[in-house]
């Protein structure tokens, strides 16, 4: 029952909630839970210590909440959850609350060691994870499959609606929610200690959260959340109390590897809280429907595949541009124009795919030796590689220019000019393409022409002392004959 169905105001006074008959005395954090006279189905819980006026508390906001709620919201908390209706104040202190009394339905009366039937009590989760003989020996109709999955789908619902709301449970746990024998219906008790996005850390033997620890103490999310409502499904459906993953394997031995598996796995071994599948995703998970969030199983795709979504689709044409008629020889384009850039990828024809590419930011256009030439159309004929000349000279035709000394000059002519047509590049230049855009590299100069050159003649100075050298040879050789033959000088 909610707030609309309560005949209680959102704050009311010790006198307001007379005691009935007392259910439990010093349980947890209450010092007495008991029913209040004259209101059937309701129940009084009183802390063991008063909450000061001025401690900050979510309750209550709590309490108010289920007035902003939809119809189906507030009938699944009518029929789940024990909702705070109202606080009750002493002396300006919170000195506990009124709350929904668990329907009868979620009671049974258990044997006691020696075989007697005891008075009807709730019946806590605990009870659902026993073993079958164990319940038999109690008193209680074993759960099977269905109705271990039943338990499970309605928790996971009750942990939907918590998530939704930004409502923190923190304190999942057997003891903490009732079932019905048969159906697998459940009750959630205990919601005056949740928080409204966040809860102070609480300690929780058995239910530790590996990212929650201990240690650090941070306070308690929805993520937090995620993962004990992971244990606590793992553990219904298999009845494994320990270690959450010896019961993880425990389901896979018992059903094969599902969506369900898959996402349960990924919600107890993620490294961060987020990564950790919604109560919604794992409700899909064993429904086999698809969810608002991630379908079913999560996935974690393969080592080095892309994950980021095209927005690139289509293809687009490439090839020779429309060039304007050729001009007049000995004319030619400026360095970098466009109307260059435009011959230089000119042999780049047909049409990109460009579906499946992500786009990754700006456009940072690839080193062209990374990747290979694209075909070209008409490729030019292959041309053999020319072996460099010693040093730059006159590669024929007009003698070169001769010094005052008679001798020729030094300085090389320019490598000649070879034009190519519009369409095919340079030899030796790259076309490739970049985010849809063809780009080129610049032609690899020309080299000296085949023919062999000359050897570049001496410096002046150095004939002069050849002529030198010469001269003395010829008078050495004059004199060795003489004296050898005995010529006449």
């Amino acid at each position: 029952m909610t707030s609309a169905a309560s005949p209680f105001r959102p704050k009311v006074t010790l006198s307001d909630v007379p005691a009935g008959r007392v259910l439990s005395t010093d349980d947890g954090e209450s010092r007495q839970v008991y029913e209040i006279a004259g209101h059937p189905g309701w129940l009084a819980k009183l802390y063991r210590t008063p909450v000061p006026k001025t401690a900050p508390s979510a309750l209550g906001n709590l309490i108010q909440l289920p007035a902003s709620m939809s119809p189906a919201d507030r009938t699944l908390i009518g029929a789940a959850v024990s909702w705070p209706v109202a606080r009750i104040v002493d002396g300006g202190d919170v000195q506990g609350i009124v709350m929904a009394k668990a329907p009868d339905r979620f009671s049974a009366r258990l044997r006691n060691i020696i075989g007697e039937l005891q008075d009807p009590a709730p019946l806590p989760l605990d009870w659902l994870v026993a073993t079958d003989a164990k319940c038999a020996k109690r008193g209680i109709r074993p759960a099977d499959r269905a109705v271990r999955e039943q338990a499970v789908r309605s928790l996971l619902a009750i942990g939907d609606f918590f998530a939704r709301h930004d409502i923190v449970y923190g304190d999942w746990s057997y003891s903490n929610v009732f079932w019905e024998q048969g159906t697998g219906a459940v009750f959630v008790i205990d919601m005056d200690t949740c928080g409204i996005g966040t809860r102070k850390w609480i300690q929780s033997n058995g239910w530790e959260d590996p990212l929650f620890s201990e240690a650090r103490k941070p306070p308690l999310t929805v993520l937090s959340d995620r993962y004990k409502l992971a244990v606590l499904t793992v553990r219904c459906l298999t009845g494994e109390r320990g270690d959450p993953m010896a019961a993880h394997r425990a389901l896979e031995k018992k059903t094969g590897s599902t969506p369900l598996s898959a996402a349960l796995f990924l919600s107890l071994n993620a490294r961060a809280a987020e990564e950790r599948c919604t109560p919604d995703e794992l409700l899909a998970a064993l429904d086999g429907r698809a969810s608002s969030g991630r379908p079913g199983a999560p996935t974690r795709p393969a080592p080095g595949t892309r994950t980021a979504p095209s927005n690139v689709t289509g293809s687009i044409r490439v090839g020779p541009p429309t060039v304007a008629p050729a001009k007049a020889p000995g004319a030619s384009h400026a360095a970098g124009s466009p109307a260059a850039a435009s011959k230089t990828a000119s042999n780049v024809t047909g049409s990109v795919d460009l579906r499946g590419r992500s786009r990754t930011g700006g456009t940072q256009p690839r080193t062209p030796s990374g990747r290979p030439n694209p075909p070209a159309a008409n490729p030019p004929a292959a041309r053999p590689t020319p072996r460099p000349a010693p040093a730059p000279g006159p590669t024929g035709g007009t003698p070169p220019p001769r010094t005052g000394l008679g001798f020729p000059s030094a300085a090389p002519s320019p490598p000649p000019v070879t034009a190519y047509p519009p369409s095919a590049p340079a030899p030796g230049s790259q076309a490739f393409l970049t985010g849809g855009s063809v780009l080129s590299t610049p032609p690899t100069p020309s080299t000296p022409s085949l023919r062999s050159a000359p050897e570049p003649p001496p410096p002046p100075k150095a004939r002069l002392l050849n002529l030198v050298f010469y001269a003395l040879a010829v008078v050495l050789v004059v004199l060795g004959a003489t004296l050898l033959f005995d010529w006449p000088l």
